[in-house]
C-alpha cells in the first residue's frame, strides 16, 4: 500500500514469503491480467492467469480486500459464474436492485469473451446478463463514470478476435475503438472510433491506462503496447454522453400556464445546493417574467 501523503510504501500482512507460494494472509494465489475495481471500501478482484508454482491456470474466483481491516476474503457464490479468464474488466454499482459486481470481456487459451456477467453481493449469485458487444475484446482499459440518470461504463482499445470453433488460435488484432454501456439501458454504443471523423484518434493498442477528468468531462488515455511500449497521452470529451451533474425527472404541474403564486414542484437527481435558481424561457430566450 502506498500512502500518498507520506509517499511511503508498506507491505500488507506478515513477512515476505517465497515467490509463487500460497499467501500467509489469505490473498489470491499469484496471477496477472485479473480484473479489479474499488467499491464501498473494498477492492474486488476476479480471474486472471497464473497460479502456484508457475502453473498456467485460468481463474474464475473472486476476492475482496477491505481497506479498513486490511483483510482478504474469498467470496463463495452459490452457482457457477463466468469461465476462467484474464484480460477482463470489472465494475460495480449499487441501485434499487442491490449491490452488484460486473465482469466484461477477457480471454483464455480456448475462448474469447464479449459478454457481461453480474454477481449479486447479497444473494451471492452469478447471472449472465445476456448482453454482447460485437467481437470479443480483452486487455482493454475501462472506467465506470458517475452520470445522471444512469452511470456509464467506458472501454477503449485492447485486442479483438473472433475464432470459429476448431480453428487454430492466434493473437488478436489491436484496436483503437471506444465503446460505452449505459447501465440503465444496458446497451453497448460505439463512438469516437471512425478515423475519417476523428482527427486525433490514438493508434491501436492494449494495456493502456484510463482515467477521468471530471472538471473537463474528458477521458484521458495513456500508454499501452503495440509491438513496443507507447508513452503518449490522449483526451476525449464525453460531456455529451455523461451529461450534467444533475437531471430533472419531472415537474408538477407538467403543463399549462404558470403565473405568480403558483407552486411549482421539480424533482430530479443530483441537486446538492439548498438554494436553486429556476430559469424560465419563451422559445429559446430566458425570461424572468412574461409580459405582453
Amino acid at each position: 500500500m502506498l500512502h500518498i501523503k507520506e509517499m511511503e510504501w508498506r507491505r500488507i500482512g506478515g513477512k515476505p514469503g517465497l515467490d509463487n507460494q500460497e499467501s500467509d494472509v489469505g490473498a489470491p494465489s499469484p496471477r496477472a491480467n485479473m480484473g479489479a475495481c474499488v467499491f464501498k471500501g473494498k477492492v474486488f478482484i476476479f480471474g486472471g492467469h497464473g497460479g502456484l508454482n508457475y502453473e498456467r491456470k485460468n481463474f474464475n474466483d473472486i476476492y475482496t480486500f477491505d481497506f479498513e481491516t486490511e483483510q482478504w476474503e474469498k467470496l463463495l457464490p452459490i452457482n457457477s459464474g463466468p469461465e476462467g479468464r484474464g484480460g477482463c474488466s470489472l465494475f460495480a454499482r449499487a441501485d434499487e436492485n442491490g449491490d452488484k459486481v460486473f465482469v466484461y470481456g477477457g480471454w483464455n487459451s480456448e475462448k474469447q469473451y464479449n459478454e457481461i456477467w453480474s454477481l449479486d453481493l447479497a444473494k451471492m449469485e452469478w447471472t449472465d446478463c445476456d448482453i454482447f458487444n460485437g467481437v470479443p475484446r480483452w486487455n482493454h482499459c475501462s472506467l465506470l463514470i458517475e452520470a445522471i440518470p444512469t452511470w456509464k461504463f467506458f472501454i477503449f482499445g485492447g485486442e479483438c478476435a473472433e475464432y470459429n470453433e476448431g480453428a487454430a488460435r492466434a493473437f488478436g488484432e489491436y484496436v483503437n475503438s471506444s465503446c460505452y454501456i449505459d447501465l440503465g439501458m444496458m446497451q453497448w454504443v460505439t463512438f469516437a472510433s471512425d478515423p475519417d471523423v476523428q482527427e486525433c484518434l490514438p493508434s491501436p493498442r492494449e494495456y493502456a491506462a484510463m482515467t477521468y477528468d471530471q472538471r473537463e468531462q474528458r477521458l484521458l488515455v495513456f500508454g499501452g503496447w503495440n509491438n513496443g511500449w507507447i508513452d503518449d497521452l490522449y483526451s476525449l470529451k464525453v460531456g455529451k454522453i455523461v451529461g450534467p451533474s444533475y437531471a430533472i425527472m419531472s415537474s408538477e404541474p407538467s403543463l399549462g400556464q404558470l403565473s405568480g403564486g403558483v407552486k411549482l414542484r421539480i424533482t430530479g437527481q443530483g441537486f446538492k445546493e439548498v438554494n436553486i435558481n429556476v430559469l424560465f424561457t419563451v422559445g429559446n430566450k430566458p425570461v424572468d417574467s412574461i409580459t405582453k
